[in-house]
């Protein structure tokens, strides 16, 4: 019997992202004085910061249609866990799009997308500003609240159910 599997586009998408987010959060909470050193400054911390946002948010859109047009692999579940993994998947993937969308939109200078293309700032008014900012700092803490929880229920299907909903998500698993 196979197991079910997400899509290969699905599965890279994942873990691409979730190692992007490790960066992202890494730069300018990590070491900052070994980034700062690491990319000449600490305005290239920030520039890869906001460069990495974006392709996260791009990576983001194209999981989304990518799971639109997957069949979810995974066994039949009761209808309060149905409606718990949509809701926590609803809430990951909204922040995936706010985070990014709030970090762009308080930024009040221009910055190097990938130090290839000038990205401007813009013109909203200071409480706009605000109101981004605010977003994007509250959804830190809330993405990661849901990423931790996330993999805790990873986890809790391959140690306490045994199911194979890990295992359909990993990608060394063909």
């Amino acid at each position: 019997m196979t197991r079910p599997r997400f899509t290969r586009l699905q599965i890279a998408c994942h873990w691409l992202t979730a190692a992007l987010i490790l960066l992202i959060v890494a730069l300018p909470y990590g070491s900052e004085a070994f980034f700062e050193a690491l990319l000449g400054g600490k305005g290239n911390v920030f520039t890869l910061h906001k460069s990495l946002g974006v392709l996260v948010l791009l990576l983001t859109v194209l999981r989304l249609f990518a799971r639109r047009r997957a069949v979810e692999p995974l066994p039949a579940k009761p209808q309060l866990e149905r409606f718990m993994v949509a809701a926590g998947h609803g809430v990951l993937y909204l922040l995936l799009l706010a985070l990014p969308l709030s970090g762009l939109l308080f930024g009040s200078r221009p910055f190097s997308l990938f130090w290839l293309v000038e990205v401007g700032p813009l013109p909203l008014s200071s409480d706009v500003r605000g109101l981004a900012k605010d977003v994007h700092i509250l959804g830190q803490y809330l993405l990661f609240t849901m990423l931790i929880g996330h993999a805790g229920a990873a986890l809790w299907h391959h140690y306490v159910r045994r199911d194979d909903t890990l295992k359909g998500m990993l990608p060394l698993l063909r």
